[in-house]
């Protein structure tokens, strides 16, 4: 996907372009999370997780090093 863009009001709200928001299943009363991790802001939903098992296990699919992530994130908070 795209960068999308969007404009900050003067009262700081902004829209989730349409896109992102089917991506993440965000609908209206939705609330939504902000995290900032070494200058990049990761916004997701909160989801119930039925088999935690299985999610987790569904997470290696992604080409991402854990360790070196968690030492990343580690220095952020130091």
């Amino acid at each position: 996907m795209k960068p999308k863009e969007t404009k900050v009001t003067t009262k700081y709200q902004t829209t989730i372009p349409e896109e992102v928001r089917k991506l993440l299943g965000v609908e209206a009363g939705k609330e939504v999370e902000w995290s900032v991790v070494k200058s990049m802001v990761i916004v997701d939903v909160a989801r119930k997780v039925k088999n935690p098992v299985k999610f987790l296990t569904s997470q290696t699919k992604l080409d991402i090093d854990a360790v070196k992530l968690v030492k990343e994130a580690r220095e952020d908070f130091r």
